[in-house]
This record gives C-alpha cells, structure tokens and sequence, in this order.
C-alpha cells in the first residue's frame, strides 16, 4: 500500500468529478445569484450552469437535440441529481454562503483552495458522506432492504482493496465473494444473483469522489449476468480516504513499502518531502529490489541537467548507505563529461568516510566548485526563500570560497545551475563582498554564453 504526498492528493482531489463540480459551481455564483427558500437556485439560472458545466444525466451524454428537450422540460433545478449533488456539496463544504437570499463563493476561497490541508478535509468529508448515503437498492432509495446500503456493502470492499497491492483491479464478482460475510438478496426466481448490481450502484456512487475508478463493459448478451464485466481499482484518493477511515477508528495502518517499486525519479522526488529520518526507512527497501549498482545507474540516469540538484542531493543520500559496494563505480564517475555526475559521485565519496585527508583535498580541487553549486541549489526554494537561512546557517560556513576564490568561469559555467546558484548568491549572501564577487561572476558566465 502506497500513498502520494498530500499536495498531489489535493490536485488529485480538486480534479475528482464531486468536488470539481462544486467548485465550479461555487464560483459561477458570483458576485450573488438568487436562491428559493431551500438554498437552490432558480431554474434559469440552473440551466445556465447545467448547459456551462455538463452536468447532465448520463442517459444525455452524447445527445445534444435531446438535451434541448430535456433543459425546457425542467421546473425545479432540486430535480437534477447532477446539479443539486455538487451544489449541496457546496454548501455542506463552506464553498458558498447564502446571505439573503443570494448565494456567493466564500470571500475567501481561493485562498482555501491553495491549502492542501483544507482541500483533502473537504474531499474526506464527502467520501465519508457518499459511503454513509449510497444506495444499491436504487428501486427503495428511501427504505433500502437490509443489506444493500453503502455502510453495509461498501467498507469490507474498501478494506480488501486497501490491503491488496496498487493497481490491483478485481472484478465484481470477486469482490462479492471475498468481502461480503453473508449473502444478499437474491434477484427474481431463476434470474442471477443481485449481490453484483447492488455493488456496482454503490461503487459508481463512489466513483464520483474519485476513490475508485470503474471500468464498466455492460452486459449485451442475455445469457450474461446483467451487470456485465466490471473491474474495481482504488486510486490514490481511495487510498488515502480508506486509510484516514481506519485511522479514525484505531486501526492500524502502516505504510509499508511505500516506495520500493518506484522508478528512481519518483523515488527521489517523493523523498525530498520526507523528514530525514523518514527517509531512511524507505531506502533499504528501495536498494534492495535493486542492488547498489542498478541503483546507482538508475539514479544518475535522473538526476542529470538543470534544476535537479534537490533531487541529485536526495539521490547522494540514498548512496551514501551503499557507498562501499560502489566504490569503483564512484570513482569512474568521477571522470564523467557530466558535471552532475562528477558532483553526486564527489560527495558520495567525500560523505563515505572512505578517503584520507589527502584523498578528500584531491577530491575537493578538482570538483569542489561544482559540489558547492549542488548544494547551494538543493538549499533553494524556487522563491529563494530558504537560502538566507542556509547561507548564514552554522552547518555551511563560507561553502561559497571554494566557487569564488579564483575561479575558472568555464569549469564553473559547464555545470548546468551554476548561473541561477551565482545569481541567487548575488542577491542573497549576507556578505556584500561576496555578493559582488557572485554578481561578476555572473556577468562573466552570461558574457561566455
């Protein structure tokens, strides 16, 4: 079981077919538009964004003469399931507020929507909704038989999803015989089994806050089950929505093996937003699946080019727990064209504790320029706004004098960040002579080009 990080979660999250919808309806009500006394808005105005959003019933989809018919037929906008569903949505969520009688968007939710947080509260809190109000039983919406509702049907499929590996795609069937305890009622005399229809109206319930993604093939021969084939995978929302549930109620929920079967970039990328310690406990698994040399061939292959020190910096960690089965490959990197390369390889041996005091002042004669430039672009935000703090920070004292003090501006400016690291050193560095000294070189660099 694996879970992405909660920024990627939210973007996920603003983009699932609920909340996307009742986002969208939030902010085509400004600046104000008029609602009946139950908080729905007039019929015109429903048509409007009905037409605006494409929210319409899924028998119209892909027939625009008969939506016509369909849209002038309406008389009340609480009569259009897609509509009223995100609308709702809407409210419940705080995404609009309803002062005399008008409707607008929360005054601040733009500001909302850039909280990742927030974003993933409100998508958790419909997931929880739509598993507590779905129906299977769409015949007695209102008095559902006993065992065919959301909170009956849904949370053993969940949990067997949950546990099974990612990507894990079963069909209905399966799900009914591993996760339901008992049986459910069975359709008419002679006819099949209802236990799959009634899954696949929840399950496409749920669909639409993304936490899991149907692929429905309807049956069309009438010796087939009526439900046809279908296949169940829970996404990455799923994921995390299951997981925040049985938190909820104390159970346990590790995450085990987040990472292991990730391709290198993925790998490092999403290691970059762990604490260090954090980090540690994903690498052994991550090496291990590999060896320390398909690693090391699989990380270089990522990390090369401009804008990627964070990631080459993530990657010398990861190879520094492996570094003395690498050696000669290190080495050999050392003389690489590259000079992303020849940096990770540098500080993978200058961190091994594997050089003596003359092999590290070699080291650092012959690729320290470029090993500061690394470090000083993994410490950048794209705003620059940890670089003051790193520059005057005790852990790197005066790192930038082996890149200033005589320096050669085409060794310098082979390496892909030196000019953006030269710049940023300029406008940042507490020291206003080697803020100058950054800028000349800078010019220099942007000359040569």
């Amino acid at each position: 079981m694996s879970l992405l990080p909660n920024d990627v979660l939210a973007r996920m999250a603003l983009d699932s077919p609920l909340l996307c919808d009742a986002l969208s309806l939030a902010r085509w009500s400004a600046p104000a538009t008029p609602v009946t006394t139950g908080g729905v808005p007039g019929i015109d105005d429903a048509r409007t964004a009905i037409s605006r959003f494409s929210l319409w019933p899924n028998d119209l989809l892909g027939r625009p003469a008969d939506r016509v018919t369909w849209l002038g037929g309406l008389n009340s906008a609480a009569d259009v399931a897609h509509f009223v569903v995100p609308w709702s949505a809407a409210l419940r969520l705080g995404l609009v507020r309803i002062d005399d009688s008008l409707a607008r968007p929360a005054p601040d939710l733009e500001h909302q929507v850039r909280d990742s947080e927030r974003v993933l509260g409100w998508w958790f809190q419909e997931f929880e909704r739509t598993i507590a109000q779905a129906r299977g039983d769409l015949a007695r919406p209102e008095s559902p038989a006993p065992g065919t509702t959301g909170p009956e049907l849904l949370p053993g499929v969940l949990r067997f999803l949950y546990e099974a590996p990612d990507g894990h795609r079963p069909d209905l069937d399966t799900l009914s015989e591993e996760t339901l305890s008992r049986p459910l009622p069975a359709g008419p005399p002679g006819g099949t089994p209802e236990t799959a229809q009634l899954l696949l109206h929840v399950l496409w319930q749920l669909s639409d806050t993304g936490a899991v993604l149907l692929d429905h093939r309807p049956s069309t021969a009438p010796d087939e089950d009526r439900h046809g084939r279908c296949t169940v995978e829970l996404t990455a929302l799923g994921r995390y929505g299951v997981r925040r549930m049985l938190l909820e109620v104390g159970v346990h929920a590790p995450i085990v093996d987040t990472l292991a079967e990730a391709c290198a970039s993925r790998f490092l990328d999403a290691l970059a937003v762990l604490p260090y310690e954090e980090r540690l406990r994903e690498v052994a698994p991550w090496l291990d699946r590999r060896g320390p040399a398909e690693a090391l061939c699989q990380i270089a292959a990522v990390v090369r080019g401009p804008g990627l020190a964070l990631r080459r910096w993530v990657g010398t960690q990861v190879l520094n727990t492996t570094s003395s089965d690498i050696e000669p490959q290190l080495r050999a990197m050392l003389c690489s064209p590259r000079p992303t390369d020849s940096s990770m390889a540098a500080v993978v041996l200058l961190s091994s504790g594997m050089l003596n005091q003359r092999g590290i002042d070699h080291l650092l004669a012959a690729h320290g320029p470029w090993v500061v430039i690394d470090m000083v672009a993994a410490a950048m935000a794209p705003d620059d706004s940890d670089l003051s703090a790193f520059l005057s920070s005790k852990g790197s004292p005066d790192v930038e004098r082996m890149l200033l003090t005589d320096p050669d501006p085409l060794v310098i400016g082979a390496h892909p960040d030196a000019l953006p690291v030269l710049e940023a050193l300029a406008r940042h560095h507490p020291d206003h002579d080697t803020a100058a000294r950054s800028r000349l070189l800078a010019i220099l660099l942007r000359e040569g080009n």
